[in-house]
């Protein structure tokens, strides 16, 4: 079924259509037997499920673009599970996908972002057509003097709107949303984190799509064959985000899409309010560190009050420099005479 969704004309739009139907036809079911499932919030979640369902554009480029029809399979094999988490968690999934996908399609790219994003995809497909090795990379490479921005900086970027669906790394690097293709964190020495990219890469990440969008990020360093199997250090880029704890500067969040496709999607603005070093699922030590969306300037912004920074936890080599700046820091604000 996969590959049907995957492939064009007819034979996509007539597969995925049949899915959503089976879907819906399960889904009524779970709702026509009300011992199935006795939360009353969750049956009206299927319920808006169902709804969004028949709202869903069926046409070629939604179908092309966000493959709805492999988003929703875990519906087809859940639906008549008596499990009520296993449902929560299927509807939590089903929410993101299809917000994401059916935003996507409206969020673009103007004046000189769009320009330089046009740029690149035309000389990606270029190289691509010509076998090269890395062909997102050489793309960035010969472009970033000419189009990408001139200096870095923290914060929003004009022309770069949030929830924009880029298709890969190199795309993300020539708008300066995050420059560093092959690492998860963009940074430069001794200066705060400029962005992050959540891509699966570590087991001890913690990105479930809660109310607050509150992402824990694991730091750099220590992994061989996606496996934790040494303590991380304080490397440039995590010493990046410890920096960002005490400065606030807002970072980048980027997040690889969910729907078996590769691509990723611009967050928008997050702040680094706290961090920890502790131990790894795994065993080896490593930084945790809590993203918070910036109220307006994310996908999750409605819901989040703007976040101050704390101090918090233990064990980290530099959690008495930070807390020593931050206690120093939180003394001068309450001397300063209230109005």
């Amino acid at each position: 079924r996969k590959k049907a969704i995957m492939s064009n004309s007819s034979t996509t739009t007539t597969s995925s259509l049949s899915t959503v139907m089976v879907i819906k036809e399960r889904l009524q079911g779970v709702l026509n037997n009300p011992d199935t499932i006795t939360d009353a919030v969750v049956v009206e979640s299927i319920k808006n499920s169902l709804k969004r369902l028949d709202m869903i554009d069926m046409d070629k480029d939604l179908l092309g673009q966000s493959q709805i029809g492999f988003a929703v399979r875990g519906f087809k094999s859940h639906a008549n599970a008596v499990v009520e988490g296993a449902a929560r968690a299927l509807l939590r999934k089903w929410r993101r996908v299809v917000d994401a996908e059916e935003s996507s399609l409206h969020v673009v790219c103007t004046g000189r972002a769009a320009q330089a994003l046009q740029k690149f995809r035309e000389r990606l497909r270029e190289l691509e057509r010509d076998g090269k090795a890395k062909p997102d990379m050489v793309a960035y490479k010969e472009l970033r003097h000419a189009w990408a921005p001139s200096r870095r900086s923290h914060g929003e970027l004009e022309g770069v709107p949030i929830g924009v669906k880029l298709e890969g790394r190199g795309e993300a690097a020539i708008l300066g949303i995050h420059q560093n293709i092959l690492s998860g964190i963009d940074a430069v020495k001794d200066e705060a984190c400029y962005a992050v990219c959540l891509s699966g890469g570590y087991a001890d990440d913690h990105d479930n799509g809660t109310d607050d969008g509150t992402v824990i990020y694991t730091g750099s360093g220590g992994q061989k064959g996606k496996h934790q199997v040494t303590d991380q250090v304080e490397n440039n880029a995590n010493l990046s985000l410890i920096t960002s704890v005490d400065t606030a500067d807002p970072i980048r969040l980027l997040r690889r899409t969910e729907n078996g496709k590769v691509g990723f999607y611009y967050e928008g603005l997050y702040r680094c309010t706290d961090y920890t070093y502790e131990e790894s699922v795994e065993g080896p030590k490593v930084y945790k560190f809590t993203l918070v969306p910036i109220p307006g300037k994310s996908r999750h912004s409605t819901t989040v009050q703007d976040a101050g920074v704390k101090v918090s936890g233990t064990g980290s080599p530099s959690r008495k420099r930070i807390a020593s700046k931050m206690l120093r820091k939180q003394e001068r604000e309450e001397r300063k005479p209230r109005r």
